[in-house]
């Protein structure tokens, strides 16, 4: 269809159902002729007039309907409307020349009569607008807006069915069309108490289009036609609302909560500058959108000089400001980067964490004493801790990726509050442990004092949490800094935040390196005490001070160490010939080989009044022999005392709580399950915070499965299950997941269905999961 047709079209669909309104053909206060009817709304109909003495002048006349001309509250809006309207003089807004009731009631509002269309019926009858016609338009709105709030007023009902876009002087629409803002009935004057259009807690606007707060009863500032500006952009450039709900609560809900589809998955190809514009204009807190309409009309400039650049259009409406183009430019290459870069970031905090947490237990090696972790629980440790932060990191993440990753402008906002703490604090642990270097080699030799020392230097244990502590306090400062200094009050924060702060935060950062200095005197002092009590002959480089210029002290000698006596190969033959009557005289002699106590343990655990002392030779064994623990016949014997009335019992629950570490654990919970007879204790005995504390993940998350509520509940718990678990879990799982042919019935011969008959599919799929790990990890 041609401009000239569309044009045609639109004034036959205007004039459309004149023949039946009985307005039609009258004059309005001896002034106005009504020729026709140009549209209707649901207050009132638009008619087209003509000065009855002045014949070339032609109006809109915007009439209310009969029934809201007599409600107070409506004529109050038409006359806020007029009012508004009139005192605004600007080329993009429609003028507005009377307002006016006749002597029947007839209220009316004389306006400029426009030739167009506007947006919204364009948008319904072509789909959308291209991008630089709807930046175009974005442009004009922001002018209009920015003559109005320049006089205190807002529009508070931006919407494409008020944006009307003008044909040119031939009848045409043109590209990019000049528009005009219409219908300023929701407006209000910040400086007025309009209390009886703008209540709180009243629901103003039309839902799909209104900003959130609107949608919660609240008063708006002039942020809330920020937000409409990008809803109009929205809707011009996809052809539909930001929000598609078929009821009115739950559109209410969207525009409170849901997060707006990005503008580049609806249409591709759209520019990420001008969808990250979008997305920071319809921000659901107003501290987070432009501050401004003319902040705003920046932005745009720059997108919209870009944009006819790489189309090669004609010249642009505006010619741009420098600054704005580049802002523009700058905000795109933020975008083309901002996810690469958080998610670089975010690597690094969790890596930077976890070494952290890593080194930090040499630290605490100064309150517990030495740790000496077998290599099995190393990897239990970090097993342990991933499986604990699993379940919240796997949450977080998914809450991240909903309400965050898929929006431009949150992605931005996060990495700008993510980046400056983050390289803060890296650059605070450099400093502060370049600092502490400076201080032990170079002040250390100008002043004698026992805070400076070259050993052990850095490598005193306690840095491990000092510097850390120092990159966590200026990180964290930097972030307050950034956090505080933000929206529409922050720059009367800004002093304190500026110098004051900084100042306030090296201090505080200074005299942590300074206690810690001390600390590690304290320390150092303490240890070359016990060093020097214990005669140790080897002393600690780590923890004895060079002094500058005086040699090192002389080793001390170290008392003689006893050699573990070990039974020949000969002796123990003999003994285990001879049975329990050989090894236990072999036992005696040697106390602490190992070889000897492991079948002396086998001896006793062979008759049924022996297995109390077989309890008392595990615990022999388990301490010269610590490996030991994950013995499976160790285990057997175990679960066979447990079972057993008597001391046998009360010491085979004792080894499982004290010795066994995560093996005992696990033999309680075999008893738990196949033991009636001790099925309570070994339960309470799984209670202990010490047995908890050495429960494996695999056993965690089968305690975790057992426990749930409900069926629902598991499946929160399948992911850790799939990751962790193992045949225990599998147990749990399979059989409410499963049902049977027979069992169920009055005659027991129908089949049953699945405990868990609607989760049954994932529960199976993880079950599948944990059988194949376990195959594989048992080849």
């Amino acid at each position: 269809m041609s401009p000239q047709d569309q044009a045609e079209a639109i004034a036959s669909e205007q004039l459309d159902g004149s023949e039946n309104d009985e307005l039609v053909g009258r004059v309005l206060n001896e002034t106005y002729l009504i020729e026709g009817v140009l549209g209707e709304g649901g207050v009132g109909r638009v008619y087209r007039a003509r000065h009855v003495r002045i014949k070339s002048k032609c109006y809109a006349l915007k009439v209310l309907h009969a029934e809201h001309g007599r409600d107070p509250h409506q004529l109050a809006r038409f006359q806020q409307e007029a009012e508004a309207a009139a005192s605004l003089s600007h080329p993009n807004v429609v003028g507005v020349f009377d307002v006016g009731r006749t002597e029947d009631g007839t209220s009316y509002l004389a306006c400029e009569l426009l030739n167009g269309i506007d947006l919204d019926g364009y948008l319904e009858r072509y789909g959308r607008l291209k991008v630089p016609g709807a930046l175009s338009v974005a442009l004009q709105i922001c002018d209009a807006l920015s003559a109005a709030h320049t006089q205190n007023i807002v529009h508070r009902d931006l919407k494409p069915q008020n944006v009307f876009l003008l044909n040119d002087s031939d009848g045409n629409l043109p590209d990019r069309p000049t528009v005009k803002l219409l219908d300023f009935g929701l407006s209000r004057f910040l400086d007025h108490t309009d209390t009886q259009l703008t209540k709180t807690g009243t629901l103003m606007g039309t839902p799909a289009f209104m900003a959130p707060e609107q949608a919660t009863g609240n008063r708006g500032d002039h942020r809330v036609d920020i937000y409409g500006i990008g809803v109009v952009l929205y809707a011009s450039l996809t052809g539909q609302p930001p929000f598609l709900e078929e009821t009115l609560p739950a559109m209410l809900v969207a525009v409170m909560t849901d997060e707006v589809p990005r503008v580049s998955k609806v249409v591709p190809g759209i520019p990420e500058a001008l969808e990250l514009l979008i997305q920071k204009a319809m921000a659901k807190n107003p501290n987070e959108r432009y501050q401004s309409v003319d902040e705003m009309r920046a932005v745009l400039e720059g997108i919209y000089h870009s944009v006819l650049t790489e189309s090669m259009m004609p010249g642009p409406l505006t010619r741009p400001r420098m600054g704005s183009v580049y802002q523009a430019e700058e905000e795109n290459y933020e975008l083309r980067t901002s996810r690469p870069r958080l998610v670089l970031f975010g690597l690094i905090l969790v890596v930077l964490t976890l070494v952290f947490l890593a080194s930090a237990v040499s630290g605490l090696e100064l309150f517990t004493g030495p740790f000496e972790f077998s290599k099995t629980e190393l990897v239990l440790v970090v097993i342990g801790m991933c499986g604990t932060i699993l379940t919240p990191a796997i949450l977080a993440f998914r809450h991240f990726k909903r309400t965050i990753w898929g929006n431009s402008a949150k992605v931005v906002g996060v990495l700008a509050r993510l980046q400056a703490p983050l390289l803060s604090g890296l650059v605070a642990y450099g400093v502060a442990a370049i600092v502490v270097r400076f201080v032990d080699d170079f002040v250390g030799r100008l002043i004698e004092s026992p805070l400076f020392m070259k050993n052990p230097g850095l490598g005193w244990p306690g840095f491990t949490w000092v510097l850390p502590a120092v990159a966590i306090l200026l990180g964290g400062a930097a972030y307050a800094r950034r956090r505080f200094s933000e929206g529409p009050d922050g720059a009367k924060r800004r002093f304190w935040l500026g110098a004051p702060f900084l100042t306030v935060t090296i201090a505080l950062a200074a005299a942590v390196l300074f206690f810690s200095l001390k600390w590690r005197a304290m320390d150092v002092s303490a240890r070359l005490a016990a060093q020097v009590a214990s005669h140790d002959s080897k002393p600690d480089p780590i923890l004895t001070p060079e002094v500058p210029g005086e040699p090192p002290p002389p080793p001390l000698p170290s008392p003689p160490v006893e050699p573990i006596k070990l039974a020949s190969d000969d002796e123990l033959v003999v003994a285990v010939e001879k049975g329990l009557d050989g090894l236990l005289p072999l036992s005696e002699k040697y106390p602490k080989d190992a070889r000897v106590l492991e079948p002396l343990l086998l001896a006793f655990a062979s008759r049924a009044t022996g297995l109390a002392d077989a309890m008392v030779t595990a615990k022999r064994l388990l301490e010269i022999a610590p490996q030991k623990r994950d013995s499976a016949t160790l285990g057997i014997i175990v679960k066979r005392s447990a079972s057993t009335p008597g001391n046998a019992s009360d010491l085979a629950f004792e080894l499982m709580q004290n010795e066994l570490d995560s093996t005992g654990a696990d033999l309680l919970y075999e008893l738990k399950r196949s033991e009636p007879k001790v099925e309570a204790r070994a339960k309470s005995a799984l209670l202990r915070p010490e047995v908890q504390a050495r429960i494996s993940p695999a056993l965690r998350i089968a305690l975790d499965l057992e426990a749930a509520e409900d069926c629902a509940a598991r499946v929160r718990l399948l992911p850790r299950a799939t990751h962790l678990g193992d045949m225990r879990s599998v147990a749990i799982l399979a059989p409410l997941a499963r049902g049977s042919k027979t069992g169920c019935g009055k005659w027991k011969n129908r089949p049953c269905l699945p405990t868990c008959k609607t989760e049954a599919k994932e529960y199976m799929d993880a079950v599948k999961v944990i059988q194949t790990r376990s195959a594989q990890s048992d080849l």
